[in-house]
């Protein structure tokens, strides 16, 4: 199978623990969009916290895009444009803080580069960690404003074990009104209803003249399922959890800290062939 085009979840797939791209999948990946193919970041994350990697693996340029918040948002990476959005409407925003806060779980949403939280937590430190970006406790007074103007998604930090429960509750209640999931065991993510990056890598074929049975996509989390279900070839990590290691097409003995996605790319694309580094 000839591959265009290679989609990379970030964290716990391309990323190392320490949050770097190692030497040996830069380079990799450098040589497989040497030959043409496109190489797609496609992230929970913002754009904000995304483009450093693009730029890293020189995929930031004029005609380069970027599948931001779990499929809220096709970015085009140089300029930051969206091509592509869905929000959660305001009212809609005020019913998910209510039903979040009533149970005793704490909400981030994301603005301009910034993390909005909605009292302080420890868990919150974990997303400033992940994301690199500053966060902000909301006022109490400015949350209806700040709510009211609508947000690609909500992110609930917290123990997994409270997350595992909060899941099940949030998808019953928002069933057909919004996409509940997560990311990390301890962030559960809330987006409009039919958000997927799934969706959202199919979106981005058509606008390139792609066929996604011509794609690779690598993940490891829920967020993942629908692209690797989507894509020609999915592929995780052997720190997958097991719902995404159900629908993958194969599944790598090699861990993200091992350079999966670097064994990835010489197997299905380059054949073998040397890299050349960036």
């Amino acid at each position: 199978m000839s591959i265009d085009l290679i989609a990379l979840d970030l964290d716990d797939t391309l990323l190392r623990a320490d949050l770097t791209i190692s030497a040996r999948n830069r380079s990799v990946l450098c040589a497989a969009s040497a030959r043409g193919v496109k190489i797609v970041l496609a992230s929970g994350r913002n754009i904000h916290s995304m483009k450093r990697y693009a730029e890293e693996l020189d995929a930031a340029g004029p005609g380069e895009f970027m599948i931001c918040t779990n499929g809220a948002e096709i970015m085009e990476t140089a300029t930051g444009q969206r091509v592509y959005q869905r929000e959660i409407g305001g009212a809609l925003c005020q019913e998910i803080a209510a039903a979040i806060t009533a149970r005793g779980f704490s909400w981030l949403i994301y603005e301009g580069g910034k993390i909005f939280a909605s009292q302080p937590h420890p868990w919150n430190d974990e997303d400033v960690r992940l994301t690199g970006q500053g966060l902000e406790v909301v006022r109490p007074e400015d949350v209806p404003a700040l709510l009211s103007r609508g947000h690609t998604k909500f992110v609930v930090p917290a123990e997994p074990e409270r997350i595992a429960i909060l899941r099940k509750e949030m998808s019953v209640e928002f069933a057909g009104r919004a996409e509940v999931l997560t990311s990390k065991p301890y962030l559960l993510e809330i987006l409009s209803d039919g958000v997927d990056k799934g969706d959202a890598l199919a979106r981005l074929c058509a606008q390139l003249g792609i066929e996604i049975g011509r794609t690779i996509a690598c993940g490891d989390a829920v967020n993942d399922l629908g692209m690797l279900k989507a894509a020609g070839l999915g592929c995780c990590p052997a720190n997958a959890i097991a719902e995404t290691k159900a629908v993958a097409g194969h599944i790598s003995a090699l861990t993200n800290e091992e350079d999966f996605v670097a064994d990835v790319v010489e197997r299905f694309v380059l054949a073998g062939a040397a890299s050349k580094p960036c």
